[in-house]
C-alpha cells in the first residue's frame, strides 16, 4: 500500500547529488537513515500519546518531547497535529490491512476470505480501542489539506480489496459479471458502520462479528457460483 514517510517530508531541502559512480554517498545514506529513525520516533510517540491522552488533549509539543526532538524539527516532517493523525493512521492501520491481505487463503471461499481480512483488522482495533475511537471519529473531519492523505490511503486499500474479489472471479469463486469495485465499496461500508457502532458502545464484540458474517453473506447473495443464497446464509451462521 506504499506507506512510506516520503509523502510527509517533501518540504525538506533537496538532497545532494549522488557520488560519481551513481551510488548515494555515505553521508547521503546516513542522513536518510537519521530521517527515517526520527520519523519512526515521531509516529510512535504520536501513536502512544493519542492512545493514552486522546487526540484533543495531545499537543505537538508533547509529541516532540516524547520523540526526543525539538518542536521546530517536528514541523520539518508534518504541518499539524492532524497531519500526524493521518500519518499514524496510514502507518498503523495500513500495516494491519497489508498483513491481512497477504495472509488470506486465495483458494478458499470468498466469504471466508473477506471475513479473514476484515476479521484481522477488527481484532487489531479491539486491541487498541482508544486509537480506534480516534480514527473513526477524527478522520471524518480532517481539513481538506489533510484529506488527500486519507484519500490516497483509501485508494490503495480499495485496490487491494478489488484485487481480492477479481482473483476470486478468476478462480471461479465469484460470478464474473459482478462489478468488483462496487462490491468492495459495499463490503467496506458495512464494516465501517459496524465499527462505528462498536466503538461508540452500541454494539458488543460478539454482535459485531455476527453482524459482519451475516452482512457479508447478504452482500454476496446470488454471486457465488453453485451456492444458493440459503446455503450461503447457513454457512455464515456456522462460521
Amino acid at each position: 500500500m506504499g506507506l512510506g514517510y516520503s509523502w510527509l517530508i517533501s518540504s525538506i531541502s533537496s538532497l545532494p547529488p549522488p557520488s560519481s559512480n551513481g551510488s548515494p554517498s555515505p553521508a547521503h545514506g546516513l542522513r536518510e537513515r537519521n530521517k527515517a529513525e526520527k520519523w519512526r520516533r515521531i509516529v510512535g510517540s504520536a501513536n502512544r500519546l493519542f492512545a493514552s491522552q486522546g487526540f484533543e488533549a495531545t499537543t505537538t509539543a508533547a509529541i516532540a518531547e516524547e520523540a526526543g526532538i525539538g518542536t521546530g524539527t517536528l514541523y520539518l516532517y508534518v504541518t499539524s497535529k492532524e497531519d500526524l493523525l493521518v500519518a499514524v493512521f496510514r502507518d498503523e492501520v495500513g500495516r494491519e490491512w497489508d498483513a491481512a491481505f497477504s495472509q488470506v487463503d486465495q483458494a478458499g471461499p470468498v466469504l471466508d476470505q473477506l471475513l479473514s481480512v476484515f476479521g484481522q483488522v477488527t481484532a487489531y482495533h479491539e486491541r487498541e480501542p482508544a486509537l480506534a475511537r480516534i480514527f473513526f471519529k477524527e478522520l471524518l473531519f480532517v481539513s481538506p489539506a489533510m484529506r488527500s492523505g486519507v484519500t490516497e490511503f483509501m485508494r490503495g486499500f480499495f485496490a487491494q480489496l478489488e484485487g481480492l474479489l477479481t482473483r476470486a472471479q478468476c478462480n471461479q469463486l465469484l460470478e464474473p459479471e459482478v462489478p468488483a469495485l462496487t462490491l468492495a465499496q459495499n463490503i467496506y461500508a458495512q464494516w465501517y458502520v459496524l465499527m462505528q457502532r462498536r466503538h461508540t458502545g452500541t454494539l458488543s464484540e460478539s454482535g459485531l462479528l455476527s453482524s459482519l458474517q451475516r452482512g457479508f453473506a447478504v452482500s454476496l447473495w446470488g454471486m457465488i457460483p453453485g451456492i444458493s443464497a440459503g446455503a450461503l446464509m447457513a454457512d455464515s451462521d456456522h462460521l
